[in-house]
């Protein structure tokens, strides 16, 4: 799903990047003045010092989110079991979602990994009840209290939004699961859950247009919104298992670049930009070591970072950027796999390496345009509308 900006790695979690888009210090700067002006005020009265009231919003929001990223993380270490790639967690404006770089294997797989998200956010609003409970007896502090009320209604919110049949909502994706078990029809049972969920999403908008009539205008602006971003990541899941079912068997030789140039790693920054940026005008040059073989990949804009004058003393091989085993695919990849490389790295790109050497480039623009040709001229089956 497109997001603002670039992602920002903040931590690693059993191996899966936390990551946060620019846009969740929105979310983040919601939740606190939230719970500060609206949630703790009435329930702990209005004449104590404002920074309790935005203490405990800190301090909420940053248990809510932990609560969100124990959610999307039990997603992914069960996507993770059924032998699909991960690339993290991503906290956006809308919450957090698991960036999953394939398709579930199985319809079974896709139930378990979908259901797991809600069940991990009832057992962490149970265990918030069961401390209220406990606190409660005990006679804690209003305030600590009322900061774990705050926390069990949140995660118990949690499983229920996350339920519902809409794709896709973990609900929409156990539907898809059931309609795929059904009728071995991946493609037909997405096509369904979008339907639902875009159908949903539409709901969402309308009311929060009812809402903006009648003068709720955070609230109804908020769900509009949300049904529009509903909306649009049910129809862009439907896309990608079309593009799959496209793409599936194709080998990435077939639409590779083969007239690649590439770049000595010893040579100057200024031979680099003068012989090879001005005259091929390529984005992207592999970088090779003396045996020819693939060392790493530079960007024409790389020489940037780089002062002018220290030019004609700067080796290319100091402003590239290394290869990453992601980044290196094989003649004979699988394009559905190149399609899940390609979305790992921002370059957009890999290479493709044949004993070691060089032999073409890929970028996501080669892909989505062999694609485009052979859903022109090789259609599959009468497009889903």
């Amino acid at each position: 799903m497109p997001l603002i900006g670039r992602d920002r790695t903040l931590f690693k979690l059993f191996g899966v990047p936390i990551k946060a888009n620019v846009s969740w210090l929105f979310l983040v700067a919601l939740v606190v003045v939230t719970l500060a002006k609206g949630y703790f005020p009435p329930r702990l009265g209005p004449g104590l010092p404002w920074h309790v009231y935005w203490g405990l919003a800190v301090v909420g929001a940053m248990a809510l989110f932990a609560s969100l990223i124990v959610h999307e993380l039990s997603h992914s270490l069960v996507a993770r079991s059924t032998g699909m790639s991960v690339s993290g967690i991503t906290l956006f404006i809308f919450g957090g979602v698991s960036q999953l770089e394939d398709e579930p294997p199985t319809a079974a797989s896709e139930f378990f990994m979908a259901v797991v998200g809600p069940l991990s956010s009832v057992v962490l609003g149970s265990a918030f009840l069961v401390t209220w409970l406990v606190g409660a007896y005990l006679q804690w502090s209003a305030a600590a209290l009322a900061l774990l009320g705050c926390l069990s209604f949140m995660n118990f919110l949690l499983a229920a939004f996350n339920s519902l049949p809409a794709f896709p909502l973990d609900g929409g994706r156990v539907l898809r699961s059931i309609l795929w078990g059904v009728t071995a029809d991946l493609r037909l049972a997405t096509h369904v859950a979008v339907q639902i969920g875009s159908i949903f999403g539409l709901g969402l908008i309308m009311f929060g247009i009812f809402l903006l009539l009648h003068r709720v205008v955070i609230s109804g602006m908020w769900l509009m919104v949300v049904g529009f971003f509903l909306r649009q990541a049910a129809l862009g899941s439907l896309q990608m298992v079309i593009m799959r079912e496209h793409l599936e068997g194709e080998k990435v030789r077939r639409f590779m670049t083969t007239d690649l140039v590439t770049v000595a790693r010893d040579m100057s920054v200024q031979e680099f930009v003068d012989g090879y940026v001005f005259q091929h005008r390529f984005n992207y040059y592999p970088v090779v070591d003396e045996q020819g073989l693939l060392v790493g990949l530079v960007s024409a804009r790389a020489p940037r970072a780089v002062e002018q004058g220290r030019w004609p003393h700067t080796a290319v091989g100091s402003v590239m950027s290394p290869t990453e085993p992601s980044m290196i695919l094989d003649p004979d990849t699988d394009a559905v796999d190149a399609l899940s490389a390609l979305r790992l790295h921002d370059e957009r790109r890999v290479v493709i390496v044949q004993n070691g050497r060089p032999v073409g480039i890929v970028s996501l623009r080669d892909l989505l345009g062999f694609l485009a040709l052979k859903i022109d001229l090789e259609p599959r089956r009468r497009p889903v509308r």
